[in-house]
C-alpha cells in the first residue's frame, strides 16, 4: 500500500489545543517556577504578569490568551479568569498587608473574553484578621467582563491570639 503525504497539511489535534504550546509552557513555568509570589508554578503556567501601585495600593494581573485556556464555547474559561482574580488579591494582601489564604470568594461574569485580559485588585476593607478585598476584569478592548469580592485571612495574626487557635468540639476532651 502507497503512501502519499506530500501537499497534505498536518491535521490539527482533536481537541484544538496545540500541544507543543501547551508543553512549551509546561515546561517553562517548570523550569522558571519558584515557591514565591510572582514566580510560583501556575502564575507561570498562565503567563501572568503582576504589577502593583505603591501610590493607590491595587495590583493588576495581566492574562495572555491561550487556545489551551478556552473552555468548550471558545471564550476564556470561567476557571482561568477566577484564578487570576483570586491571584490579583492575594498578591494585594501579600504586598501591602500580610501573606493570607482565601475563605471565600464570589464572581460574577458579565460577557465572555475572546483575547487577552487584565484584572485589577483592591482592598475594600483593611482588617486586623480578615481582609475584604475586590477585583475587575476586564477585556482587551478595556470592557469590564467580571467582579470577584474575596474575604482572606491574615497569616501574621499571633499564635496567642485565641482566634487563630482551633475551637474545640463540645463533648470532646
Amino acid at each position: 500500500m502507497e503512501e502519499h503525504t506530500a501537499g497534505v497539511a498536518e491535521e490539527a489535534h482533536p481537541s484544538g489545543v496545540d500541544p507543543e504550546l501547551v508543553r512549551s509552557r509546561v515546561e517553562q513555568a517548570l523550569a522558571t517556577s519558584r515557591p514565591v509570589f510572582n514566580e510560583f508554578f501556575l502564575a507561570r503556567l498562565l503567563d501572568l504578569t503582576v504589577t502593583y501601585d505603591d501610590e493607590r495600593e491595587e495590583t493588576r494581573v495581566e492574562l495572555p490568551f491561550a487556545d489551551f485556556l478556552r473552555n468548550p464555547q471558545g471564550s476564556l474559561h470561567g476557571g482561568v479568569i477566577t484564578t487570576a482574580m483570586d491571584i490579583s488579591m492575594g498578591h494585594l494582601l501579600n504586598r501591602y498587608l500580610s501573606t493570607g489564604v482565601t475563605v471565600e470568594m464570589q464572581v460574577r461574569f458579565f460577557r465572555p473574553v475572546h483575547g487577552r485580559s487584565y484584572c485589577e485588585g483592591g482592598l475594600l476593607n483593611p482588617g486586623r484578621r480578615i481582609v475584604h478585598l475586590e477585583s475587575r476584569l476586564y477585556d482587551e478592548e478595556g470592557r469590564f467582563a467580571a467582579y470577584a469580592t474575596s474575604i482572606m485571612r491574615r497569616l501574621d495574626t499571633p499564635s496567642d491570639d485565641p482566634v487563630s487557635q482551633p475551637t474545640p468540639i463540645p463533648g470532646s476532651s
